[in-house]
This record gives C-alpha cells, sequence and structure tokens, in this order.
C-alpha cells in the first residue's frame, strides 16, 4: 500500500489483493479529498459519515460492490467518483445530498438500480454513466434539471427519449457505442444534434 498525504488531501494506492479497508483514514476528521485506487474490498464502512469535511471522494477500481448511503450524504461532498467498481445497486437515498459531479462509469448498473436514485442529487452538474449495463434511461434522471454533461457510452440502450430535451441545462450528451436501432440513430442526429 502506497500513501500520499498533504494538508488536507490523502490519495492511497492499495495491492489488488489488499482486501481490507484502510479504515485508519476514519481517523483523519480534517481531510477535504480522499483518493484510494485498488485494492479488492468487500466492505466499506458506514463510519465515513465521520469525515464531514470531504469535498472530494474517490473509490477507483476497488472492487467493491455496495456502497453505503451514508457516502451520499456527506454534508460537504461534492465530487464523487465510484468509477471501475463492482456496483449492480445503490442505495436509496433519504436526505438531500449536496453532490455535484458523479461518476458511476465502469459498473454493472442498470436501470432499475437507478430507478429512483437521482430523486435526492438535484445539484448534479455532471453525470458519467458509461460503460455499465443501462437499457433505458432511468425515470429519476429527468429530475437533474441542472444536469449540464451527461455520459452514457458504452450502454445497452436503443432508444433515447426525446424527454432528454427537457434538461435545459444540458449541453454535452455522450451515447456512442450503444445497440440503436438505424432509424434511432437516425432520429438522435437530427433531434440531438449528435453524429455517429
Amino acid at each position: 500500500m502506497f500513501e500520499s498525504r498533504s494538508s488536507q488531501r490523502l490519495v492511497i494506492k492499495c495491492d489488488e489483493n489488499e482486501s481490507r479497508f484502510p479504515i485508519e483514514v476514519l481517523n483523519l476528521w480534517d481531510l477535504t479529498e480522499l483518493e484510494i485506487i485498488g485494492g479488492n474490498f468487500t466492505y466499506f464502512p458506514e463510519d465515513i459519515s465521520i469525515l464531514k469535511k470531504l469535498k472530494k471522494l474517490s473509490l477507483i477500481s476497488t472492487k467493491i460492490a455496495i456502497i453505503p448511503k451514508e457516502v451520499f450524504e456527506l454534508p460537504v461532498l461534492q465530487y464523487l467518483s465510484l468509477k471501475n467498481n463492482r456496483l449492480s445497486e445503490l442505495p436509496e437515498l433519504k436526505s438531500r445530498s449536496h453532490l455535484k459531479e458523479l461518476i458511476l462509469g465502469r459498473n454493472n448498473l442498470s436501470a432499475k438500480s437507478l430507478e429512483n436514485f437521482f430523486n435526492e442529487i438535484p445539484n448534479l452538474h455532471y453525470l458519467d454513466l458509461g460503460n455499465n449495463r443501462i437499457e433505458e434511461i432511468p425515470y429519476s434522471l429527468y429530475r437533474l434539471q441542472k444536469l449540464r454533461r451527461l455520459n452514457l457510452e458504452n450502454n445497452k440502450l436503443n432508444e433515447l427519449p426525446l424527454k432528454l430535451k427537457e434538461l435545459k441545462n444540458l449541453h454535452h450528451l455522450s451515447v456512442e457505442n450503444n445497440p440503436f436501432p438505424i432509424k434511432e440513430k437516425e432520429s438522435i442526429e437530427r433531434n440531438f444534434k449528435i453524429t455517429f
């Protein structure tokens, strides 16, 4: 395990066989940024809620399959990357999240696992759902009225509903490498000004 720490930022790089979450980070109450890369974690502590100053959290390639709702409820967290893990479901959020950027690319998420997930994350500006198993747009995504950038590349979409145009702040939409039929591609090019 390699650790790099500056005053309020900690980066931990774990070996791929490291199965124990570095629980000692929970003693660093002043952290504003935490990045954990690698590992093979089966457990992620709910006690993360003790890190109340965290603004940025990255858990990349840690192989976690379950993430506790406490992560999303951190009071000042604005950036969360859960890229390249084994997530197939997300927690049901009971209170409002302050997240502005959420990266969920390279997991096993489906539309069903996201059905109500975005209801409590109204301030999202950037959302990465690329490289998942999403076969349709989850309804809760339409509630993200502040969304500016959306990545849906490499999923299982065969349709892109016009309802997405109701997201008035959405300026960047990536939908490449989805199994759209030819007629749907033509419709997307016409309605969303996306070229395949």
